[in-house]
């Protein structure tokens, strides 16, 4: 499993729903990489096995991440 595919894991699956089906690899990557850019430490952490508080604060930032971005673009 890659760092990604554990990044997006943890998205809420009510958010990914609502993305359209042409739009969610796009989505899903472009997140991944502004992680992978903004928060490096915590990125890799995930290239391996991430802790258990790895995984409650990438959660809360994925999500906050998918939240603002859904609501920019009125999906929720």
């Amino acid at each position: 499993m890659t760092a990604n595919e554990k990044i997006i894991a943890l998205v809420k699956p009510e958010y990914l729903e609502k993305i359209p089906k042409i739009f969610r690899k796009h989505a899903t990557e472009g997140t991944c990489n502004l992680i992978a850019r903004e928060h490096p430490a915590l990125y890799a952490a995930f290239e391996g096995d991430p802790s258990a508080a790895d995984k409650e604060e990438m959660t809360k930032l994925v999500n906050g991440i998918f939240e603002q971005r859904m609501k920019k673009h009125k999906f929720l």
